[in-house]
């Protein structure tokens, strides 16, 4: 029994679980993997931040850069909350040990991403996202935060419509086991990994925490706005991160020809590369004009990943580079205190909708973005559970997923989990991929009702309980499923091109009929409802619920 329990172990659930605890709460932190294989671990360029004003910078034009780069879907009162406390989030990192670079005068230096001219990433080397969690995790654990890893959340117990806790299956001996709380915070991290074989993210990153969400009723926001990163390894979708085109690497096809813009934003920039390789270019990023100094200073990963991944050493090759799945801005519908559909739920990070990515994300805000919401969800969390009791675990709950997972571990598998993984990455990347159409959705959406209905045949070979890495193979696609079917109904029903999301049968823009957010809820059975709904950034009930609950 936990005062705030949090899923998720990026920099949003650290950060969420220290400030719970620096608020007071008994805080629980549940990792369904090992602690430093989020996506937060391997965010490499950096986190966005003006720490001070200047004629090339402040933090109006953090904002307007963001909005633009949202393709004017983002909601402004939260990127103005984001963005006016970026200082103090640097300040805070620095004060729990997070060391960045920094220029010849002694202070913090910042390089150019995408979609900005100015210089605001902070950076520690291409390693930002892994010493930022590194320290965080350590000092989690020095404040007294319970860590629990290798527990994977299966579903929110609820009584008498109130929170009362979640179940988890326990990877050591396959139990389900039931953890109470009185509030809960979510921030287990985005869907990308459906896209199995064409992501940067790990197999991890099936979307689980949306579809406990929406098999809960809760409304999931944007499913249709899969970013994908513009730099990745051709063959394995290893990350070259942004920071090498900071730092200055160029893109150019086999004729040596550069041919685009290397810091526009990421969308624009993924179509350009792809349109390029359908007529019949190969596409690279080229380190060769800088020296050897500069890249093994800052980009140090990139020349590491590209020799061990590609066995080319970027001094003197050329690198070949393809697009692939790489962040999600949609997620769960959240106000702009983290607060969700439920009461004492929170969410934040890449498996939130915060508002602040809208239609595409800036290179650099979703680290600021996961610390920001992070706090914040975790104050919140902690503020709402000194009001709150406990309240009792329907056990039948428990029963229910301990029979699931009983079906799942017996009988006999008829299918093999990984070709289906990959059959779905595969699919996806070609029908709701960086170009769409509404046939190539639908041929999309008639492969995951197929996949839907034969996934009942999957069974574990392994009969083993200790350690069952099939068994949550099997829970892991099943939710992918769910999470590919909201995402490709979600982009059907958006007719226009915004940011992420291209259209080649509605190329243009329409504002008037599609700009606001694709809200998408669950009704009866397994049936979607899908809405265009503007957010009232005053949610004024809320807000007097909320001042009357505190008082």
């Amino acid at each position: 029994m936990y005062d705030v329990i949090v899923v998720g172990s990026g920099i949003s659930g650290l950060y969420a679980a220290l400030n719970a605890r620096r608020a007071g709460a008994s805080v629980a932190l549940i990792s369904k993997s090992s602690l430093l294989r989020s996506n937060s671990a391997v965010a490499s360029g950096g986190i966005n931040a003006v720490i001070k004003s200047t004629r090339n910078d402040s933090c109006r034009e953090h904002v307007a850069d963001t909005i633009k780069g949202s393709d004017n879907l983002g909601r402004l009162a939260a990127i103005n909350a984001m963005v006016s406390g970026g200082k103090e989030i640097i300040e805070d990192l620095v004060k729990m040990g997070v060391v960045f670079d920094c220029d010849e005068n002694g202070d913090i230096a910042q390089r150019p991403f995408g979609g900005t001219k100015a210089k605001r990433t902070c950076y520690i080397g291409d390693r930002t996202g892994a010493s930022i969690t590194q320290t965080l995790l350590m000092q989690c654990r020095k404040e007294g935060v319970i860590i629990f890893h290798n527990h994977m959340i299966l579903s929110i117990a609820m009584f008498k419509e109130k929170l009362s806790g979640i179940t988890l299956l326990r990877r050591s001996d396959s139990q389900v086991i039931a953890f109470a709380c009185k509030s809960l915070i979510l921030a287990g991290g985005g869907y990308a990994g459906i896209y199995r074989g064409h992501s940067t993210n790990s197999q991890e990153s099936s979307g689980d925490l949306l579809a406990i969400a929406l098999r809960a009723k809760m409304r999931l926001v944007n499913m249709e706005f899969v970013q994908f990163h513009p730099t990745t390894l051709l063959g394995s979708g290893t990350l070259i991160s942004e920071a090498a085109r900071g730092e200055g690497a160029i893109i150019v096809d086999e004729t040596g020809k550069r041919f685009t813009d290397e810091l526009q934003t990421r969308d624009k920039l993924s179509r350009d590369i792809v349109r390029h390789q359908l007529a019949g270019r190969k596409v690279f990023l080229d380190f060769r004009h800088l020296s050897e100094e500069t890249i093994d200073k800052k980009l140090p990963s990139a020349r590491k990943n590209a020799l061990n991944g590609a066995g080319i050493d970027i001094l003197n090759e050329l690198l070949p580079i393809t697009p692939s799945a790489h962040y999600t801005m949609g997620g769960i519908w959240t106000r702009n205190d983290t607060s969700t559909d439920i009461d004492n739920i929170f969410a934040c990070g890449e498996c939130a909708y915060s508002g602040v990515h809208g239609a595409n994300r800036l290179g650099g805000n979703s680290l600021l973005e996961a610390a920001y919401f992070g706090r914040l969800a975790g104050t919140e969390a902690a503020r709402a559970a000194k009001k709150e009791l406990f309240h009792p675990i329907d056990y039948a709950l428990v029963n229910r997923e301990s029979n699931y997972v009983e079906m799942i571990l017996g009988g006999e598998n008829r299918f093999n989990i990984n070709t289906m993984r990959r059959n779905l990455g595969n699919n996806l990347y070609k029908n709701a991929g960086v170009f769409r159409t509404h046939d190539s959705l639908a041929n999309s959406l008639e492969y995951i009702h197929y996949l839907i209905k034969v996934s009942s045949g999957l069974r574990c070979i392994n009969k083993e309980r200790n350690n069952n890495v099939e068994l949550m193979s099997i829970i892991e696609f099943k939710n992918a499923l769910i999470v590919a079917e909201a995402m490709v109904m979600s982009a059907m029903a958006r007719e226009e091109s915004r940011g992420a999301h291209y259209r080649e049968d509605y190329p243009d823009t329409n504002d008037q009929k599609f700009g606001r957010d694709t809200i998408l809820q669950r009704l009866a059975g397994t049936f979607l409802r899908i809405t265009f709904e503007s957010y009232l950034s005053s949610d004024w009930w809320h807000r007097i619920r909320k001042f009357f609950h505190a008082q």
